[in-house]
């Protein structure tokens, strides 16, 4: 009787070492694959991956995402200031693309200080910057390069708010 007690709290820890040892695989398992795609986790996988391809890192990508943003932001900025004059959309979209690039400078500032929340909040402000932007060439049934921009900002933007929720 003895042997048999023996092997079954033998039988038992084998077991309960194979579980906890499966559970710890899984989830680093799935910490790689979640650190390896990081663009599958966002509404516009697409415009992500051209922005950070092999990065691994939330933060980085996230950062990464912000200077693409400025850089694309500055080259709207561009294009409606050649328009702006006799179409209040582009004056508006204009204003509101200063105002997404102040929002940019300061959500990079932020996610180098490490100060994820005021990071979200000026990255918020400049997708909804684009989107007033948006709003009013859909207002007024205009499209053009101006409102085009605008609206790939707006998703780059909403790609970045969605990566910056897997910064740990």
């Amino acid at each position: 009787m003895a042997g048999r007690d023996t092997f079954q709290l033998r039988f038992a820890a084998v077991v309960a070492s194979a579980a906890v040892l499966i559970f710890l695989f899984s989830s680093q398992v799935a910490e790689a694959s979640r650190m390896m795609n990081l663009c599958s986790h966002t509404p516009y996988p697409s415009l992500c991956q051209p922005l950070v391809k092999r990065v691994r890192n939330p933060r980085r990508a996230t950062h990464q995402t912000i200077q693409a943003l400025e850089v694309k932001t500055k080259l709207a900025l561009t294009e409606a200031a050649r328009y702006k004059s006799g179409n209040q959309e582009i004056t508006t979209c204009y204003e509101t693309f200063t105002d997404a690039l102040y929002n940019l400078a300061n959500a990079r500032k932020s996610i180098r200080k490490r100060n994820i929340m005021a990071m979200n909040t000026f990255l918020t402000a400049a997708v909804s910057d684009y989107g007033v932007c948006v709003e009013g060439f859909i207002d007024k049934g205009q499209v053009n390069t101006v409102q085009n921009a605008a609206v790939d900002l707006r998703k780059i933007g909403s790609n970045g708010l969605t990566l910056s929720t897997l910064i740990r």
